[in-house]
């Protein structure tokens, strides 16, 4: 007898000890998998404290971006980038006036009387206007092929191009040049859509199938 109950003990011993190593098992399993948790929550706020990062950096490097492209603006106005001239910041006046052999020159000065430095590039449009603002005769025509930038200082910078007509009827048949008055120069400095106006009185060949007038490219002086 004793021996029959001592070995239905060892098989509920036996059970016994395997439930345990079971529920020790699941508990293990249990704890592994709550730090996995734990690990997987860190690693999210770990993910988006360095998205935020990115976020914050990425604000300031688009900051960044943005001085960048201030400072390249301004570096290229600084380098290369000397405005060109506008009509506002220039007076125009006629000097040098010679007549000879039925030819009249004249010299075209451009002043810069702005406090900014600027730049005049090309041809003025040079034409004769009479009472009310009207134009007479043909514009200038534009001669000599030597094109630059002249720079003009502030306060003061000179630019200037000479202009040419006939003196008079000079060698023109007259009806052709219809000799006509005029009551001065209207001058468009070179790239402008603004005109200044010389005033000047004078006889010049108006007829529409001539072209007396001419003006040069602007040079520095």
């Amino acid at each position: 007898m004793r021996s029959t109950t001592a070995r239905r003990r060892i098989p509920a011993v036996a059970t016994q000890a395997a439930v345990l190593a079971a529920v020790g098992a699941l508990a293990l399993t249990a704890c592994s998998s709550g730090n996995g948790s734990s690990n997987a929550s860190i690693g999210t706020g770990s993910g988006t404290s360095s998205t935020a990062s990115s976020g914050a950096g990425g604000s300031a490097a688009t900051g960044s971006g943005s001085s960048s492209a201030q400072g390249s603006q301004t570096s290229a106005q600084n380098s290369g980038g000397v405005h060109a001239c506008t009509t506002g910041q220039l007076k125009a006046a006629q000097t040098n006036q010679s007549v000879g052999a039925g030819q009249y020159y004249s010299t075209l000065v451009f002043t810069n009387v702005s406090g900014t430095t600027c730049t005049l590039t090309g041809f003025p449009g040079v034409s004769y206007v009479k009472e009310g603002g009207v134009q007479s005769g043909n514009p200038a025509a534009r001669t000599g092929d030597h094109v630059g930038t002249v720079t003009l200082r502030a306060h003061g910078g000179r630019a200037s191009a000479v202009l040419h007509d006939s003196n008079g009827v000079g060698g023109y048949d007259p009806d052709q040049c219809q000799l006509s008055p005029a009551q001065g120069l209207r001058v468009y400095p070179p790239n402008q859509k603004a005109a200044l106006f010389i005033p000047w009185q004078h006889d010049h060949c108006a007829g529409l199938s001539i072209h007396p007038l001419t003006i040069g490219p602007v040079t520095a002086g």
